[in-house]
């Protein structure tokens, strides 16, 4: 039984509920838990796919220049090599599931977030978070891309 990590990953809380260790490397999956008006930069995964599954609010989704607002109950898949960003353009707070294949992307969380967390943090990534993000992500097999 994994016993659950959680962190503050560029603005987000994470937990991680399962890990390629536990998985022979198939798959992680991640709980996150997003405040109003923090956005994840936008990226593309290299290596992996995400699957995001609303538990709670409204979760943001901007891809192939379109915005998708995924409510409760919704789903949607984001193929690697897709470039996007998440987020929370809504006034209460989001909460996810995001399931990774392969794994690999809960190793990134583990190494650019920071331990300890306890809540939702209330603010956006710091210059200091996204540094670290952008320092850790090649080795990870993730693109970070200019803001549109």
């Amino acid at each position: 039984m994994h016993r659950t990590e959680t962190m503050t990953f560029a603005g987000t809380l994470v937990d991680i509920l399962v890990t390629g260790e536990e998985t022979g490397r198939q798959f992680s999956l991640l709980r996150i838990t997003n405040p109003p008006g923090v956005w994840t930069p936008p990226h593309r995964h290299l290596n992996e796919e995400e699957t995001i599954y609303v538990l709670s609010g409204q979760v943001e989704v901007e891809t192939g220049g379109k915005t998708c607002s995924l409510s409760v109950g919704e789903a949607m898949i984001l193929p690697r090599g897709q470039a996007h960003r998440l987020g929370n353009a809504g006034s209460e707070t989001a909460e996810a599931l995001v399931f990774c294949t392969p794994s690999g992307f809960e190793q990134f969380v583990r190494e650019a977030g920071q331990t300890g967390a306890t809540s939702a943090p209330a603010q956006v990534p710091d210059a200091e978070a996204l540094a670290r993000l952008g320092s850790l992500s090649t080795r990870f097999g993730i693109e970070l891309l200019a803001s549109t």
